[in-house]
């Protein structure tokens, strides 16, 4: 397991060393897992990491996930009615 080995922000030091060495995702997912018996990274996280390096950012920490905090605003029920209420003629 990869908890038994290795913590993930080591994982991704790892990622960013092997990007800073000029090595493609291919190469850096064959280097980290030759050093472990077990598959540690895969094509498909070392290749949104090195996408992620090439843009400039080199930010390890996770990205904020889920949606954005809003907030309701409940009107009464009289003001809705009257707002959303047809004109009659």
């Amino acid at each position: 397991r990869l908890s038994d080995t290795m913590e993930i922000s080591e994982i991704r030091v790892m990622m960013k060393y092997e990007f800073h060495r000029g090595a493609t995702a291919r190469q850096t997912v064959a280097n980290i897992d030759s050093a472990f018996a077990i598959l540690v990274a895969t094509n498909a996280t070392v290749n949104r990491w090195h996408k992620k390096f090439r843009s400039g950012d080199f930010n390890l920490s996770n990205e904020p996930r889920g949606r954005l905090n809003t907030r309701r605003i409940i009107m009464s029920k009289s003001h809705c009615g009257r707002e959303f209420q047809p004109k009659s003629t």
